[in-house]
């Protein structure tokens, strides 16, 4: 191991950041390749500095950074960037999963307060590169690696600078879809099984980009909630349906449901807003519901809060994708909802298109034990499942069979 290697050697001591870059620049230019540099982060480390104070942040980079420094060679260096992090540079790429692994293990550690877990990202030096261009792909394999969880190291291959460049730019081209307002709403419809009335449509936000053409959701959702849009969104997409409504006359007899981010209900205005648009789209409560993930609701007490507020209000709740969590019977009697919207994952058993009827029974009785009173089995591709489901007393539904999202020129004149 690297520490036996070294036992020998006095701690390498550290360098100041701006002469460790000229160093990694020298290297560049003389030896091109052959060597590594690492950016380190202790995980939480501006959780720690704020909650425990500056001399104990102090204390814990101190030990980290004699740990690490006992971990390298005399050609080795390092120092402390001034946001907490540690750069290394290791003068040779020998046994380089190892040393990385080694760095994170050993210097990973306890102070009197507090303990200190390292996660590293790495890129090896190449041709062609200099200095900004080294150092980005390390800061790259360190995001990723936070991402991924303390305690890992992650080298930069291709595929990550790939993916960040494509990310950054999908972010960019969101940004200005969502402030030209050019993102749009289409509307999928939820159906009574007997009977077959339209009772409600969920609003879904699609983006169709000149470039991309309609980027799908699961690329462009996830964007949204990382970089804060969703709200903006999510504003946008209740202010278009209640005026949609409004237009095309989908009924006061319909309701409406929008999908809520937990980024969403960690704003403190969400339910203002959203009591708000209602008034001036001169709506009531219960013509809307909000759709949540279990999850959101069991993490944040706070969220909680706001959906209570909305229920006094009339506005009722669904669990989306219910089956996909922790659910049960404790966690629907506590969580202030009205209905939920059951997974087609939990619905269905192994043989394709039949509904189990264990599972729905047992959900209905489920519901029904917590008093929610509005049950929608999701995903419904054919004719097969919207009888099996009818005859088990499922009450409502929602799928392609029954109708695919749709402009709301289209969409609510099928209730005609």
């Amino acid at each position: 191991m690297t520490a036996d290697l070294t036992a020998c050697a006095p701690p390498v001591a550290p360098t100041p950041p701006a002469t460790l870059r000229a160093h990694i620049t020298t290297l560049l230019g003389k030896r091109r390749a052959g060597f590594a540099v690492a950016r380190c982060a202790v995980f939480d480390y501006r959780d720690i500095s704020g909650s425990l104070g500056s001399v104990a942040a102090t204390e814990l980079l101190d030990h980290i950074g004699g740990r690490i420094a006992r971990c390298l060679g005399t050609q080795d260096a390092w120092a402390v960037l001034p946001d907490g992090d540690f750069l290394v540079v290791l003068a040779t790429t020998d046994r380089l999963d190892e040393r990385l692994a080694e760095l994170v293990h050993a210097g990973s550690g306890w102070t009197s307060d507090v303990y200190g877990q390292l996660t590293a990202g790495a890129a090896t030096a190449r041709a062609g590169d200099d200095a900004d261009a080294l150092l980005s792909r390390a800061d790259l394999a360190l995001a990723r690696g936070i991402r991924r969880g303390p305690a890992t190291v992650t080298m930069c291959a291709p595929d990550l600078v790939a993916d960040a460049r494509a990310r950054v730019a999908l972010d960019a081209d969101l940004r200005r879809a969502v402030e030209a307002g050019r993102l749009t709403v289409h509307y999928q419809p939820v159906v009574a099984l007997d009977g077959g009335a339209i009772v409600g449509y969920e609003a879904l936000a699609r983006w169709p980009d000149q470039q991309r053409g309609w980027v799908p959701p699961d690329q462009f959702i996830p964007a949204a909630e990382r970089t804060g849009l969703i709200c903006d969104i999510g504003e946008q997409v209740l202010r278009q349906a209640l005026a949609d409504r409004r237009r095309y006359g989908g009924g006061r007899h319909t309701w409406l449901s929008v999908n809520v981010s937990p980024v969403q209900l960690d704003n403190d205005g969400f339910a203002t807003m959203l009591l708000g648009e209602l008034d001036r789209a001169g709506a009531e409560g219960d013509e809307v519901r909000v759709e949540v993930t279990e999850s959101s609701l069991l993490a944040s007490a706070h969220a909680r809060a706001q959906l209570v507020e909305l229920r006094k209000n009339g506005v009722r709740v669904l669990v989306d994708d219910f089956g996909t969590g922790f659910s049960g019977l404790a966690s629907l009697r506590r969580l202030p909802i009205d209905g939920i919207k059951i997974s087609r994952e939990l619905l269905h058993d192994e043989q394709p298109g039949l509904p189990d009827p264990t599972v729905v029974r047992a959900v209905r009785l489920l519901a029904a034990g917590a008093g929610v009173t509005e049950i929608i089995a999701e995903g419904v591709e054919s004719a097969i499942e919207v009888r099996t489901l009818a005859a088990l007393g499922m009450p409502y539904a929602q799928g392609f069979h029954l109708g695919r999202p749709a402009p709301a020129s289209r969409a609510f004149r099928w209730h005609d």
